[in-house]
């Protein structure tokens, strides 16, 4: 690791235990990487509380023609922090509507992830997660539309959609409402759904300021974390945060958790290396230890550089391109599907695009058009970007390939 890196880790875990951290002696230059780097994995407003008192960053702070802006940090802050306060007061509110009415969904990740730092608002997130029950999705529907929050798509169905994303005009509350946690017609990961069958008729209490959820169990809600995980590193890699996120649940929550259920599922999904070394990191890099049951011997190099790069969700332009040859590749290892690769990852199939081209789901004979606007979208990406290029998403994937080997993912 690079010492803006190690700087880095040891920052978050200050700022986890709510603790002070040792001062990295960083330059001016190190400190801006160091929040362009917190910044790319959306923990600024916890980076800079944990890192705001230490005597190297006033120094670079104060230093003449430095390359450290500290005020436009401080702003960026306030202003995720201030976003951050308005979207958990509209969704609390949400949640106490929708229950006069009836309706009571089960909350997921981001708020009560959110719960477990001890400033809970600097765990800043985009959107707010709910899990419903599938023949309740058009009550939902209708519901958050009578509340200001249209759907992304106009022309939704609610009947056959496993997932609706809805936001508010001029409010940073979105929410994603689901009826199954992964994609039913995924190859690689509608087969997790079954794990899921039963969590919304189990819901368990959570508290967030004043007002009393409902979220699912403590050990189908640790798996979900942790397949969750599992589908972005398949996708395009994801960050700290994720991490982080993981572990803090997995402490709060040892005593009711079957971890030995959960670390079996993960051989049958041969994902149990890799979910040991998120584990591993969080105990090595978070000071967060990991569950006695969980610990496999592995080395979590691999994936920590992995993480580290990734940023919070893998958006690299490459990352995000090579992802369908990395499920591609997945799918022919597990199942038996078509040999990964860039004409495979291109070409889906009419059920795999109806979300991007709506009007597949009515006239399939469109699909060659909808691959044209596919490659073309494709391209304009890579032009746009300084960065992207076929050949860059190609070694991409194959150094993804490279890391889901050496977790036993794939042979």
């Amino acid at each position: 690791m690079t010492p803006v890196e190690t700087a880095f880790l040891a920052l978050m875990k200050a700022a986890i235990h709510a603790e002070s951290p040792a001062d990295p002696e960083l330059s001016a230059a190190d400190w801006t990487a160091l929040f362009r780097l917190a910044d790319l994995h959306k923990l600024l407003p916890l980076i800079a509380d944990a890192a705001s008192g230490l005597p190297s960053l006033r120094r670079a702070a104060a230093a003449p023609d430095a390359p450290l802006d500290w005020k436009a940090v401080r702003s960026a802050v306030f202003s995720q922090v201030f976003r951050q306060a308005m979207q958990e007061n509209e969704f609390l509110d949400l949640l106490l509507s929708l229950r006069a009415e009836g309706l009571e969904p089960l909350v997921l990740k981001g708020p009560i992830c959110r719960a477990l730092y001890p400033k809970p608002l600097l765990r800043p997130s985009v959107d707010d997660d709910l899990l419903i029950p599938a023949d309740c999705a058009a009550d939902y529907h209708r519901a958050l539309l009578a509340r200001n929050l249209p759907c992304d798509i106009p022309d939704a169905d609610p009947e056959h959609a496993d997932e609706l994303s809805y936001h508010r005009p001029d409010s940073p509350l979105y929410i994603e409402l689901h009826k199954t946690l992964f994609d039913s017609e995924s190859p690689v990961f509608g087969p997790f759904n079954r794990f899921f069958s039963e969590t919304v008729s189990h819901p368990v209490s959570a508290q967030i300021q004043d007002v009393t959820l409902y979220t699912a169990p403590p050990t189908d809600h640790l798996l979900f974390l942790l397949l969750h995980a599992y589908k972005h590193l398949l996708h395009g890699g994801f960050g700290v945060r994720i991490v982080s996120d993981l572990c803090l649940f997995s402490r709060a929550h040892a005593a009711e958790i079957d971890f030995p259920r959960i670390l079996e599922i993960c051989r049958s999904l041969r994902c149990d290396r890799f979910a040991a070394a998120v584990w591993r990191i969080g105990d090595r890099y978070l000071g967060i230890p990991a569950p006695e049951a969980v610990q496999i011997e592995v080395d979590e190099a691999p994936l920590l550089a992995d993480v580290l790069d990734a940023g919070n969700l893998g958006e690299d332009i490459n990352r995000h391109h090579s992802s369908n040859i990395v499920l591609k590749t997945v799918a022919a290892d597990h199942i038996g599907s078509r040999k990964g690769g860039l004409r495979s990852a291109v070409f889906l199939p009419a059920s795999r695009l109806e979300r991007r081209y709506p009007f597949l789901k009515k006239h399939r004979w469109l699909l060659p058009w909808a691959w044209t606007r596919r490659v073309c979208t494709y391209g304009v990406n890579l032009l746009r970007s300084r960065e992207g290029s076929p050949t860059a998403s190609l070694r991409v994937a194959r150094e993804r390939t490279d890391l889901l080997r050496a977790y036993g993912i794939i042979d």
